[in-house]
């Protein structure tokens, strides 16, 4: 196995598909805080053309919202006239492909920033389906399947409302405007599920067991984990327990035996810091548990490592 890759997910499989985990989108996303334009037109032009990211919605919108951006500089604009002609084909392709899709994108900072330049530039000249659902104002209310946020300016990390219909997947990532590393992306996602009970054999459906929640979030990232904590231990490399990190596996035992793995939880503390785990507790179901103060736990673990991703083909 090899620790670096990509988990490419194919755009029509389903209508809840993300594209949240893929590195290519999230260097966009890096970029686009950045104010970097023009690197992303470079990038978007080159996966659209060569990388086949031509049915992926949001590198449409990236693209569209770019050269929308760069059109109010004066001075990019007089070299290149065609920026808003060439935003507005952008965004029509990314507005047909969320269409087909149940509208996924339908709150986003990228939309509201793409709405506030299309709304005072006089070179604007759309008067389609697409230019009236971008206004708030479309044909049609649209059917929303599922939203979908792509950026969310200084947004934290909540818990998430649950009832007996709750289904993990309806919980999205969070990328913040402020730079954060897949680790830290990671924990504040799992953090969200704060409170969620624990099911025996759940793994998102009404809840979760300690492996089905380690296996879930961890999916959300690019990591193909197996379905019991046991198993979930041979997928990892590991460590000593003091080099313990943030996004790491820490198991635990019974009878103090690696062999006999009987729970799995996330540890979100930094390395040598109190070693810290966020998991699926069979009486409080989602919370966090400080392993290095609680006797029942810290006399428990018995393991500490850190799954490693399969390259994609």
């Amino acid at each position: 196995m090899k620790k670096a890759g990509i988990v490419l997910l194919l755009m029509f499989t389903f209508v809840l598909q993300s594209f949240s985990g893929d590195r290519k989108v999230e260097v966009l996303e890096v970029l686009y805080n950045q104010h970097n334009y023009r690197s992303i037109v470079r990038k978007t032009d080159k996966l659209i053309d060569k990388n086949g990211y031509a049915n992926n919605e949001l590198v449409h919108l990236f693209k569209a919202v770019a050269y929308a951006q760069l059109s109010k500089d004066k001075k990019y604009l007089r070299a290149n006239p065609d920026a808003i002609s060439k935003s507005t084909e952008a965004f029509v392709n990314y507005y047909e492909l969320d269409k087909a899709l149940g509208f996924v994108q339908k709150e986003s900072v990228l939309l509201d920033d793409l709405r506030s330049v299309y709304k005072t530039s006089s070179s604007v000249k759309m008067k389609t389906e697409a230019y009236e659902y971008l206004m708030g104002t479309p044909s049609k209310p649209p059917v929303v399947i599922k939203e979908r946020v792509v950026i969310v300016k200084n947004e934290t990390s909540e818990p998430v409302k649950y009832g007996e219909d709750f289904k993990a997947e309806t919980v999205d990532t969070v990328c913040t405007v402020n730079y954060l590393s897949e680790e830290d992306k990671m924990i504040n996602y799992a953090k969200k599920f704060i409170g969620v009970p624990y099911i025996y054999g759940a793994t998102g459906d009404g809840g979760f067991d300690c492996s089905g929640y380690t296996q879930y979030i961890y999916s959300r990232y690019g990591y193909e984990l197996p379905r019991s904590a046991r198993y979930q231990k041979t997928a990892i490399e590991q460590v000593n327990i003091s080099e313990a990190k943030t996004g790491d596996l820490v198991f635990f035992s019974s009878n103090k035996k690696e062999s006999n793995i009987t729970h799995v939880g996330i540890v979100i503390s930094e390395e040598g810091e109190e070693l810290t785990m966020i998991h699926a507790s069979s009486s409080r179901g989602i919370m966090i548990t400080n392993v290095a103060t609680n006797s029942y736990w810290k006399l428990k673990m018995v393991a500490v490592g850190r799954p490693v991703k399969e390259e994609a083909e």
